[in-house]
């Protein structure tokens, strides 16, 4: 007997709900011309792309795709359309016709009952959440007072996951939850299940069960009522390590109390599950009962002989207790011994125990049991490792360790990798043993790809951390293997030195006291960063992401505001990176700027002030020209060659955005500068008031923080869609400012208010206000930057008011025309009106000999090649007009 739902609750569950669902569903996007009486045809598989998924139209339970080979994508309707199925309380509301409606609606949808077949088992009620709120409850009558499951997902999430309960002072031990009116007779099997809706479902499905409501209760009070009736109780727990740890208790006081004794597994679904599912029949409960009985083997032999019995074969594995032994029968001899014994009516001629121990060996091949979980391969250079779990016997010794392919050739390379790997891990099966576990983990491996960074990944459009991801504004956890399943296709991420802390969920409270502190630069900065965590996406259609850069003197509030900004994130007690000198080696910062997708970098400190041998104070910076590509689409930080016969490169790429915070502005060139949004934050502004809402703010935690991560990036499209909405008409605004011509200039700053817009959504308490003074803050930020740009370079300004000072000379001229005066170049070594060409060595010299500062020659190579005073062209020989010799000369474009 297995009883489902009516078909009046299917037709209005499915074919009213579902079926328009999937014909609306634009990821699918079903073609009509296909569709036939029976089945919606060649819809977009989520899996591979292509129009290869179909679905029943009388059975809609589960979507399929018809390349089983190249791909076998399946996806239960319940999954996809979770809102159809959660969140009742709205859609199904309770009235006084039917104070059961959300319940009835809930136990129909959610968990596939025939609610008629358990009219007055239950009734609907009321909870208290954690925030205070309330939520729709069934609940269920048990031993004193009640159990109950809360109805929608959403109060779920309010309750902190926390999906259900008992009343607060009762107590349900060694009772448990029996459907109404159950008896219990000789040769009964009676299941022993955890949950109330385990129960139902069995019962439904024509078997006696009882909910023992924990794994951690068992109900010995209706076992002793019922002692010595025969009763076969059927301990069928969930099937986790929870449920393992408590089976051999329970089974060894059943046996000591003379009752009969079975155990079921019902694998990785709960019974409930399998019910929905239609498949809580006869066939399944036999498995589920010889998987109990495999489980419950107290030797080697006995869980041969078990799996002898289902599949004969003269050498196979057997695991027990977490060891690997192999069994060798003589199936001849075997045979033989069985040929003449007496049987019972219909029984198969597989097997007893003792003869099978008499004619079987069994030898330990391993002291833990090596199971394969996937195989990685490297998404940039291809490299695979394959990723085992080793269990053993002292579980404190379970570890995961991943292994190179030469690794599993051979025997004696899989029993050093495990000496190698493992704490005490042995090996001593041979080629045959080797190959038989080969041949096991390799049938269909699950493939995981590893990204060599954490963040955005432009393959599969989905976010990859350490610990969970986002995937079109969903989150995903790891797996049990440590990966990401998106798309029925692995992903991980090898960056394990870049924690990220999951968090909990968004609360904008903070805003006010951020806003407060940071004032305009801190809503500019919160933009951006922001906006990097979509960098990718807004470079492909906008050729570049802004840099942005923080300047302040010492107690401005830099580091603190980068630190809040990382929390944000969910990265603890970070800053940022020094990018020269102590702070981080060449290859050290070509890692740290690749370790990254959709996440800023922050550049530290990269100004290093020091004195020369004449007490001058110099500043030398970082080369800010060597990073500008950063700002550009697919930027390449390093490209190596491959280890190949052909001429393969393998490139890094820079996949995150740049953030430089430091004491003094960034000198660079045009090319730098314009791809630069800076801010300048100051004290100006400081109060002791203010202190107590900065230390308010630092003291926040990163697990209070981090959901703004998820904030965000579950509105992936929405955020997306809002700041390329708006940035037309902020590029224009920009565009309509008075002196701001640089087209770059423009975009960078249009960016960071694009980007604003599109996070204001986020924060209530963000008024058009707020946004209107920021807008004015970006234009000022702009014209700054526009007036930086066209301004010259502190060391050059200072070598051309030199040279002008020094290069002029007026002499009195007496010939036959008479006595005149006549001003000449002494620095000038050109004979083109248009070029001044200028010897660095001929110019100090002059310096020093009028009492002037010698510019050191490394400032003035690095300033001169960026004068605007004068344009830079060259530095090559020249025949100088002074000396009549050739010369090595700067030569510059005269002005003017």
């Amino acid at each position: 007997m297995n009883a489902r739902i009516t078909p009046d609750l299917f037709d209005q569950i499915y074919l009213e709900d579902v079926i328009p669902a999937l014909e609306h569903d634009s990821d699918l996007s079903f073609l009509a011309k296909d569709e036939s009486k029976d089945y919606l045809n060649k819809g977009v598989c989520p899996g591979c792309g292509k129009r290869s998924v179909y679905i029943s139209k009388e059975k809609p339970y589960q979507l399929k795709c018809n390349r089983l080979n190249n791909c076998g994508f399946e996806e239960k309707t319940r999954d996809r359309y979770r809102h159809l199925f959660e969140n009742l309380s709205e859609r199904f509301p309770c009235t006084p016709d039917n104070p059961n409606a959300t319940a009835d609606a809930y136990l129909q949808r959610s968990r596939g009952f025939d609610t008629s077949r358990i009219a007055g088992w239950y009734k609907q009620a009321r909870r208290k959440m954690a925030d205070d709120s309330y939520a729709a409850t069934v609940r269920f009558d048990l031993c004193d007072g009640y159990w109950e499951r809360i109805i929608d997902a959403s109060s779920v999430a309010a309750n902190k996951g926390d999906k259900a309960g008992i009343r607060k002072g009762m107590t349900y031990r060694g009772k448990g939850w029996e459907p109404k009116e159950q008896t219990y007779a000789k040769d009964d099997l009676v299941f022993i299940v955890e949950g109330i809706f385990h129960a139902i479902a069995l019962w439904l499905a024509g078997y006696k069960a009882i909910a023992s409501i924990s794994c951690n209760n068992f109900p010995w009070d209706i076992i002793e009522a019922h002692k010595g009736q025969n009763v076969r109780w059927v301990i069928a727990l969930d099937d986790d390590p929870a449920g393992h740890e408590v089976i051999p208790k329970y089974r060894d006081r059943l046996v000591k109390m003379s009752e009969i004794c079975l155990v079921a597994l019902s694998g990785e679904r709960d019974w409930d599950d399998v019910y929905r599912d239609g498949q809580l029949h006869e066939p399944f409960i036999q498995e589920a009962l010889y998987q109990g009985k495999l489980f419950t083997a107290r030797s080697a032999m006995r869980k041969a002989y078990l799996l002898y019995t289902r599949r004969p074969s003269p050498f196979f594995l057997v695991e027990f207790e977490r060891c690997l032994y192999s069994a060798r029968v003589k199936t001849s001899e075997l045979q033989e011994e069985l040929k003449d014994m007496p049987r019972k009516p219909g029984e198969e001629p597989t097997a007893y125990q003792p003869e099978f121990a008499k004619n079987t060996t069994i030898s330990q091949v391993a002291n833990c049991v090596p199971r394969f979980e996937y195989l990685e391969r490297d998404a940039i250079s291809g490299e695979q490792r394959y990723f085992f779990q080793f269990e053993f016997p002292n579980r404190r010794l379970n570890c995961k360790e991943p292994l190179p392919p030469s690794a599993i050739t051979e025997p004696r390379g899989f029993a050093k990798a495990l000496l190698e790997r493992t704490p005490g891990g042995m090996f001593e099966g041979g080629e045959k043993v080797l190959g038989m576990l080969k041949s096991e983990w390799l049938r269909n491996p699950n493939v995981v790809r590893t990204l060599p960074f954490v963040g955005y990944d432009e393959v599969t459009g989905a976010y990859c951390y350490p610990a969970f991801g986002f995937y079109k504004g969903k989150e995903v956890m790891v797996n049990d293997h440590g990966f990401l399943d998106i798309k029925g296709e692995g992903l991980k991420t090898s960056a394990r030195s870049y924690p990220m802390h999951r968090g909990e969920s968004f609360d904008a409270s903070w805003f006010d006291d951020f806003h407060a502190v940071f004032g305009l630069n801190g809503l500019a900065s919160l933009a951006w960063w922001t906006g990097s965590l979509f960098a990718e996406q807004i470079r492909s259609p906008q050729q570049g992401w802004t840099f942005l850069e923080l300047t302040g003197e010492a107690g401005a509030g830099k580091s603190t505001l980068i630190r809040f900004l990382w929390r944000l994130v969910g990265r603890k007690n970070e800053e940022g990176i020094k990018p020269s000198g102590s702070g981080a080696s060449a290859i050290g910062l070509l890692r740290s700027l690749s370790a990254v997708s959709n996440l800023p970098v922050v550049l530290l400190e990269s100004d290093k002030e020091t004195t020369d041998a004449m007490g001058r104070t110099v500043v030398v910076q970082y080369n800010w020209d060597d990073i500008k590509s950063l700002f550009d689409q697919n930027a390449k930080l390093r490209v190596t060659g491959v280890k190949t016969g052909n001429s393969d490169t393998d490139a890094l790429i820079f996949r995150g955005a740049i953030c430089i915070s430091q004491n003094t502005m960034v000198d660079g060139s045009d090319a730098i500068i314009t791809r630069i949004v800076y801010l300048h934050m100051t004290r100006d502004h400081h109060t002791p008031g203010l202190k107590a809402v900065a230390d308010r703010l630092k003291a926040m935690p990163v697990e209070q923080l981090s959901g703004y991560l998820r904030a965000v990036l579950c509105q992936e499209s929405a955020w997306l869609q809002r700041y390329f909405d708006v940035y037309p008409e902020c590029e224009q605004r920009f565009m309509a400012l008075g002196g701001v011509s640089h087209a770059r200039v423009i975009q960078t700053h249009a960016q960071v208010l694009a980007a604003a817009k599109a996070t204001q959504a986020l924060f209530p308490t963000w008024s058009d206000r707020h946004m209107e003074a920021l807008a004015r803050h970006l234009e000022a930020r702009a014209l700054d930057r526009e007036q930086t740009r066209t301004a010259e370079n502190k060391t050059a300004a200072q070598f051309w008011q030199a040279y002008h000072y020094l290069n002029e000379q007026v002499v009195t001229i007496e010939d036959a025309d008479g006595r005149r005066q006549e001003t000449r170049e002494v620095l000038n070594h050109s004979s083109d009106k248009g070029v001044i060409a200028i010897n660095i060595q001929h110019f100090q010299a002059a310096c020093r000999a009028a009492g002037l500062e010698a510019l050191p020659t490394v400032l003035l190579q690095k300033s001169l090649k960026q004068s605007r005073t004068h344009a830079f062209l060259e530095t090559r020989k020249c025949h100088s007009r002074i000396e009549q010799r050739s010369l090595n000369c700067w030569l510059f474009k005269k002005s003017g």
